[in-house]
Parts: structure tokens; sequence; C-alpha cells
């Protein structure tokens, strides 16, 4: 056995229960005892009882083994290793710029200035050399506090990793679910783009203009109306269909028992790219809209991606808040979650003006469901309200912290995490693109620990609430978002156990909502977590 316990990947989710640590109040057949996103404390309900403390000196297996919910913010174009990459260039016989470590499709013999891709394969500078390109490993931050070194580093690796994975959805997908199982991840949300190509031809011949503000219920009219964009969406339906088919087949799903890594549940987001032509931006954006609408392609959901910063970006972005607005009026059940407040002073082009109003016109122009980022919380105006529409609202914030140091240097009492805690605004930590960072979920959730002081009672409501406001399809579990108390109606009578299936009303319900499914089951990981590490010294509470 890898884990110290058994992740129990061949029983159903129905068969999962829930457990507590330690200093957090014990769970019943009316929820767990956590109400919002701070979890009870000592004199706070809890008498006689304090919190586990984590610190660094906290295992690496003990928080890799902490059941973690799911992972809302995650690229899949930046989630999978250099490692990986290489080896799909060199499965390819594709090439690689030597000095800028960009690959090209070849052919082989490669051009001059070019090496084959196998060549990096084999341990040595020239394979260092390609994994420091394609992501953080070995990157340096400037010690005078500069963003931009880190930020510039981060976003090119993109550009030259970007042909290696040309034709690996369903690789990377597979390996996203090892990592993901690996780590107790039980859901993974991650954004993709498919037709991009096909729309943008359609979009130049049936309406090269940008649309204005008044002029996106026509284009929308247009562009719908037309029997080649249907087509498109079926395309891109079917191309997110066969990528998730193929790295189900990778992984051996049709097996019995299944590897464990296909418990892992995965669900896309089509991601619009912002740094683009206005008319590029919205078809992308309609096209989003009608996947995540007809409930095809397992889209649940549409996002905004790209630097923040772009001049594009910066210049159109109250634009493509009411584009996404006027979307979202047609279509109110689509989900939505977008980037945002991804700013600081001191990135090139960044004003003092942009600062103010990113996350608040996501909120309140586009409607967002989730924000993702929302560094430069203290830089908007009336901050204080607008966390408060965001708590009113249940707008949860995704935290990828790791990425917030590496592309913003923000970090410790710069980040505004406790900021959003203290006005109850749900929170979810996330990796981004752990790949580019070398980084895991795990490592995110150490980082909590260590930088920003999170108790388990806190990493365990951030667990819960990435399930609560994941954009996966079904009922809640819990009657009430963000207060974690009690459990629905069907499910309310009954206390999750590793050990015992819930009654028959409870496992009917499971049954037919993937959303309950996954939260029944981080329950159940969190009392089996309980069992066998509530003696480690990490986890035991200093007083009773």
């Amino acid at each position: 056995m890898r884990r110290r316990w058994s992740v129990l990947a061949g029983a159903t989710a129905l068969g999962l229960a829930v457990g507590v640590l330690p200093g957090v109040a014990e769970a019943t057949g009316a929820g767990a005892g956590v109400i919002g996103q701070r979890p009870a404390e000592a004199g706070q309900g809890q008498p006689g009882r304090s919190q586990p403390q984590l610190d660094r000196s906290t295992p690496t297996d003990l928080l890799r083994d902490l059941p973690k919910g799911g992972d809302l913010h995650h690229h899949l174009g930046g989630a999978v290793r250099a490692e990986s990459l290489i080896g799909y260039a060199a499965r390819d016989r594709k090439c690689v710029d030597t000095t800028t470590y960009v690959v090209t499709p070849g052919p082989q013999p490669c051009a001059t200035g070019q090496r084959p891709a196998q060549d990096a394969m084999q341990p040595g500078p020239f394979r260092r050399a390609v994994v420091r390109a394609w992501s953080m490993r070995g990157f340096v931050l400037p010690p005078d506090g500069d963003p931009q070194p880190g930020h510039d580093h981060f976003f090119a690796t993109f550009g030259k990793f970007a042909e290696a994975e040309a034709g690996h959805d369903a690789d990377m997908l597979a390996e996203v679910a090892r990592d993901a199982a690996w780590e107790r991840t039980a859901y993974v949300e991650t954004l993709v783009t498919e037709a991009a190509e096909p729309l943008q031809r359609l979009v130049d011949r049936v309406h090269p203009a940008d649309p204005g503000p008044s002029g996106l219920a026509e284009f929308h009219r247009v562009l719908t109306r037309d029997p080649r964009f249907q087509e498109i969406v079926r395309e891109a339906a079917a191309a997110y269909d066969q990528s998730f088919h193929d790295y189900r087949k990778i992984l051996g799903c049709d097996r019995a028992p299944a590897p464990e890594a296909c418990s892992v549940v995965i669900r896309f987001d089509y991601q619009v790219g912002r740094a683009q032509a206005a008319r590029h931006v919205f078809a992308q954006q309609i096209l989003g809209f009608e996947l995540a609408r007809r409930r095809i392609g397992r889209v649940v959901g549409v996002n905004m991606v790209q630097p923040e910063d772009a001049p594009i970006a910066l210049r159109d972005y109250t634009l493509h808040m009411k584009m996404i607005g006027f979307l979202r009026s047609r279509a109110p059940s689509v989900h939505v979650s977008l980037h945002a407040g991804e700013l600081v002073d001191g990135l090139n082009g960044v004003g003092g003006r942009d600062l103010t109003f990113h996350i608040a016109q996501a909120v309140d122009v586009a409607g967002a469901e989730r924000i993702g980022h929302g560094v430069d919380l203290l830089d908007e105006r009336g901050y204080q309200d607008l966390a408060a529409r965001m708590r009113g609202r249940h707008v949860l914030v995704e935290a990828p912290l790791i990425s917030h140091d590496q592309i913003l240097r923000v970090s410790g009492d710069r980040h505004p995490l406790h900021t959003y805690l203290d006005a109850w605004v749900p929170l979810a930590l996330a990796t981004d693109d752990p790949g580019v960072s070398r980084s895991s979920l795990t490592d995110v959730f150490r980082l909590g620990v260590t930088d920003q002081h999170l108790g388990i009672g806190e990493l365990r409501t951030a667990a819960r609430a990435s399930l609560d406001h994941a954009f996966v399809e079904g009922a809640n579990l819990w009657r009430e978002q963000d207060r974690y108390d009690t459990f629905a109606a069907p499910c309310r009578g009954d206390t999750p156990d590793p050990d015992r299936r819930p009654d028959a009303a409870c496992r009917t319900f499971l049954a037919a909502s993937p959303k309950a499914a996954l939260q029944w089951r981080l329950e159940t990981d969190w009392r089996a977590f309980e069992r066998c590490c509530a003696h480690d010294g990490a986890l035991r509470s200093r007083t009773r």
C-alpha cells in the first residue's frame, strides 16, 4: 500500500462517509457542525476544545493524504510536467529550437538550430534547459520583488511547448487523473478550448466587425443562426467527448477493478482567450455557452483565460464583462467562473485604475459565480462592500497560492486570503497550472499552512467549498450553500460512515447526483482520515 489508509477506490461513493479531526465539531445526522467558511473554533460552540495545529513540521505524506475535494482552477494546457511533454514531442518526432526551446512540427531531420525532441529524453544539459524553459523549475525570482520576470517566464512557457501538446489531450487528462488520485483530489474541473480555429474562420466570414455593447444581440443572432456554427458546436462537443473517452481508455477504466485514477471525476470549462479581437472573444463565449447550456461534451461552465494584463484584455475588460452578462441574461442556467483581479501594481501596462474594478465587474456586470485569483481585492473601490456582495451571492474565490507567488509576487500578509475569510467569502485552494509551476494541490495546501497559517478546520472547509461550488451536475448534498451543518432532506437522517451504507432514500439521491455523491465521498474520506491519522502528533489537539 502506498498510503497509510485505503482510498476505498473500488467502493462506490454511495458507501462513503464523513469524519472530523479532534477539535472540529463531530458529524451527526444533521451534518458536520461547520457553518460558513470559518470553522468552529475553541470558545465558539466548542467549549474546552482547540483546533488541531499544523505547521512547517507537518509531514508531507499527511498533507498528501488529506482529502482535498476538488481542484476548480485548473488549466489542462499547463497541468502536466515538462518531462511528459518532452515524451509527447519525442513520440511524434518533433523538433526543439536550441535557442528559444520552442517545439516545431519537424519533420526530421530537424532544421539548422533545432534538435530532435528525442535528444531531451536523456539526462543532460539539453534536457535540463528544455525543462527550465517549459516550467518554473530553477527560475529564481529577483530579490527586489519585481513581479515582471516571474510573470513573463511563466506565461512564455505555453508558447514554447504548445506544439508538443497537440493531439495529446487524452494523455494529459490521464496524467491529471493519476496525480489527482495520488493526492486525494476527487474532482477536477479543467479548462480546455476546442474548435477555436474553425470558429475564428466562420466569424471572420459572417461578422468581420468587432461588436460594441449595443451590437451584442445582433452578433449573437447572426452567429447562432448560421448552420456552420451549429456544426462547430457539435464538433466541439465530440472533441471533448473523444478526449474523455480516450483518457479513460488509456487508464484502463473498463477493467475490474478499475485503477484508482478512474474514480476521479473530470469535467470541462470552456476557456475563452481574452487577448484577441472582440468578435473572437464573443464568439468563443457564445460557443462555450451553447455547449454548457445543452450540457454536451461534459462542458459544465465558461471561463476566460490569458494574462489579464495583456493590452487587449485591459482595454476591453468592461466590454468582455458586458458580453458575459448579456449571455447570462439569455441563458441564466450556464455557470460562469472568471479570472479577475490577477493583477498587481508593477506589471507593465497596469495602471492604478486597472486595480480598482475588475473583480467588481466580474461579479456585478458579468454575474460570475466564482472568481479566479481575486488578488487585487484591497485595491478595489469599496472592497468591503464588494466582499459583502460576494458573500451574499455565494461567489467563491479560487485561490492558487503558488501561482500568485510565482506570477504576481503576492504571498504572506500581502495576500487577501484572510480578508476574504474574515468577510465569510467562500474560498477554495487550487493549482492553476501545476505542470508549469512544478507543484501540486498538496503543495498549495502546504503553502496555505506555512504561508497563510490555515488550520485543519479551514483546510477542511476549503475542501468542502470546492465541491459545494463545483459546476458538476446534480443537486447539492448540503441543505444550504456555504453552510455545512445540515444535509439535504434525503440524507438528513444519515451519518456517513465508511463501514455502513446510507439509507435507501439517501442512496437514491446520491445515485442521481454526481455532485452530492462527490460531497458524500469527501465526508467519508475525512472520517477515514480521522481514524487513521487522529493520533498523528501534527493533528492532535493541544488541549481537550
